[in-house]
């Protein structure tokens, strides 16, 4: 054996006996496994991609409450924008997003997981030459951080005192 095939199994020895597995779908509670969503904004990015990431890890998203199951209930997400610095110009330089989105888990009306609200912030650079590529990179980053939100939503999930 070549000692770099003797490294190689080493390493991933190593790597399996502390724990490391790469991130998939999120592994949502046994009992979680069927869950109605809902929202105060009924088509929103924000629900469509949390039903897409429930689906993802197994889990059976339900149309309408159950009186005697779990109700995931979604605010209104809400995007804010502001400037940051300003440039020799004096036009501005950096904006900083902030999302938000607050959210409720609920078993038979009792209050189980919040109603917390959770936000995310980033900072991007504005052109002032090219006013479309601003756009399309803020409206990229607001989708990275929809993506962001839902995966703090499914790691509140997985951490619920069921």
């Amino acid at each position: 054996m070549k000692p770099f095939h003797l490294l190689l199994i080493i390493s991933l020895a190593c790597l399996s006996a502390c724990g490391f597995h790469l991130r998939g779908t999120a592994q949502i509670p046994a009992a979680l496994q069927s869950i109605a969503l809902t929202s105060n904004d009924g088509n929103s990015d924000m629900l469509q991609e949390l039903r897409r990431a429930l689906e993802a890890g197994d889990v059976t998203v339900l149309e309408t409450p159950e009186a005697s199951g779990f109700v995931l209930a979604l605010g209104t997400e809400s995007l804010s924008e502001r400037v940051l610095s300003v440039n020799s110009n004096a036009r501005a330089g950096e904006f900083e997003l902030t999302m938000s989105v607050p959210f409720q888990l609920r078993n038979s009306g009792t209050v189980i997981v919040g109603p917390e609200d959770l936000s995310i912030e980033k900072v991007y650079l504005a052109d002032p030459n090219n006013a479309v590529a601003k756009d399309e990179e803020r409206e990229l980053m607001a989708e990275e951080m929809r993506l962001e939100l839902v995966n703090l939503i499914l790691r509140r999930l997985q951490s619920a005192p069921l």
